[in-house]
């Protein structure tokens, strides 16, 4: 179990690097060449655009940390670890601190595209950092003293 949570911990370090550098770099892109929206729909639908991606990135990330990882702390069979389900929520942990990080800047740079303003990636960055943050990988030891106390 402590394997586990070193792992997540060095993928949580990781997600929150990957992120920070890649709002750095959009930042001096904005700053030296600057980045005109698009105008694929007249630019009259744009702004709507980034509000559904900023409604939907909320929804998504609650659901993938359902999916991913909270339904895996509240069974008991997940503590045995030669068990296929630890294994199994194994993985889906691992592929939810890649998915936050991946999933935030693709949606910060559709909205950047879209409005043309960088605060738009820099908040999908700050999203994806904020989530990183408060995903509790210390609860997997926490459940786990529940479980066989």
């Amino acid at each position: 179990m402590g394997e586990l949570q070193a792992n997540l911990f060095k993928r949580r370090k990781i997600g929150m690097i990957v992120i920070l550098l890649l709002s750095i770099i959009s930042l001096v892109v904005d700053s030296l060449y600057g980045v005109e929206p698009i105008i694929y729909f007249d630019a009259q639908y744009n702004m709507y655009g980034v509000y559904f991606l900023l409604l939907y990135k909320f929804i998504e990330l609650a659901i993938l940390y359902y999916i991913l990882m909270h339904r895996y702390l509240q069974k008991n069979d997940f503590y045995v670890e030669s068990s296929d389900l630890f294994a199994k929520a194994t993985k889906h942990m691992k592929l939810l601190f890649f998915l936050i990080p991946q999933g935030n800047m693709v949606f910060g740079f559709i909205a950047f595209k879209l409005s043309g303003n960088v605060l738009y990636f820099l908040t999908f960055s700050a999203i994806g950092l904020v989530t990183l943050y408060f995903i509790n990988i210390n609860k997997i030891n926490k459940c786990l003293i529940n479980t066989h106390s």
